[in-house]
């Protein structure tokens, strides 16, 4: 099978804006603040489909359903029904998120049946100065703190404020609360889940005029308060050659993730028997994999399946390009 481009489901947010079209060339729908774009989505709430091809129009839920042993090779094939194991998104902040936590495998089982719990990481393409983000909460909080806090209207005082700028990687484990500042664009790689618990929303109304749904009771129930948060466990850079720089970023039983850099050089990795998910964060290059060369351009989000084995990476110019994968399998050389 050769490589899939994906087309997108674009998703209206109160808080999203137009970035995606600006940065990216998204084709947006008219007078609509995009909040996000699920980018490579095999879910309920949001399918991709395959831009051009054998197979233009499909969506990734029917590749799979057709294709499962070849896109996800062997060893991850099991279970014709199993959604994709990652959703990759685009998301613009123009104005904050709200501040919000996400559940863990077990509690997802046992809460949402069909959804993932929902690990996940951000790496910042853009942000305006003095852009920061929610990254966790104060050393010390207490479960009967942060419920007491929520009585009161106090809960901003708990929450650790980091900075950021373009190229930070953020790691959000589940269990870490989080949100994204006003001025941000990010790619996001995630597990495949939508289940979301909102805490705290800055008092802000809907798109309906209405104030937005919080979680209150499920985020207790979910929030880490120990702070023994798992680390990502990425290598960093791995490959610095002239055109060619390659940084591990995340290493964890849900996902790997790389980002390559690349200029001038062509560059060529295998498959390693599963998935690729290569995100297009800048630049340009041409996709060799097979008997079809694909161009491709930021914004652009292809799946590479386990069984085209190889892809390469020809006349590249200033391309910049996630790459997440199954566990151990992102490219590090």
């Amino acid at each position: 099978m050769q490589p899939l481009k994906m087309r997108p489901v674009f998703k209206e947010r109160v808080w999203g804006g137009r970035r995606l079209a600006d940065l990216l060339g998204k084709p947006l729908p008219a007078g609509k603040p995009i909040g996000e774009s699920w980018e490579l989505a095999d879910h309920p709430r949001g399918l991709s489909t395959v831009a051009d091809g054998p197979f233009a129009g499909k969506t990734l839920r029917w590749i799979l359903e057709n294709h499962r042993l070849a896109v996800l090779g062997e060893k991850r094939a099991r279970g014709k029904a199993a959604r994709f194991p990652v959703l990759a998104k685009f998301i613009d902040a123009s104005d904050r998120l709200s501040v919000q936590v996400h559940p863990d495998d077990a509690y997802a089982a046992a809460h949402h049946g069909g959804d993932r719990g929902n690990t996940k990481c951000w790496v910042v393409l853009h942000a305006e100065p003095d852009a920061w983000v929610i990254d966790g909460l104060r050393d010390g909080v207490t479960r009967d703190a942060f419920a007491s806090a929520v009585e009161k209207g106090t809960l901003e005082n708990l929450f650790t404020v980091r900075p950021v700028k373009a190229g930070d990687l953020v790691w959000i484990p589940a269990g870490h609360v989080h949100a994204i500042g006003p001025g941000i664009v990010v790619a996001e790689i995630q597990q495949n889940s939508d289940v979301t618990y909102h805490v705290y929303d800055w008092d802000r109304t809907g798109l309906d005029g209405k104030p937005r749904a919080l979680h209150v009771a499920d985020a207790l129930e979910t929030i880490n308060f120990t702070g023994d948060e798992p680390a990502p466990r990425g290598r960093g850079r791995t490959a610095d050659e002239t055109g060619l720089l390659v940084e591990h970023l995340v290493e964890c039983r849900a996902f790997s993730l790389s980002c390559i850099q690349l200029d001038g050089r062509p560059w060529a990795a295998d498959t390693g028997g599963g998935y690729v998910a290569l995100i297009v964060l800048a630049g340009a290059a041409r996709l060799v994999s097979g008997e079809r060369p694909m161009p491709i351009r930021a914004g652009d989000t292809v799946l590479v399946p386990a069984d085209a084995s190889e892809y390469v990476f020809e006349a590249a110019e200033r391309l910049t390009v996630l790459a997440a994968a199954p566990q151990g399998r992102a490219p590090t050389q």
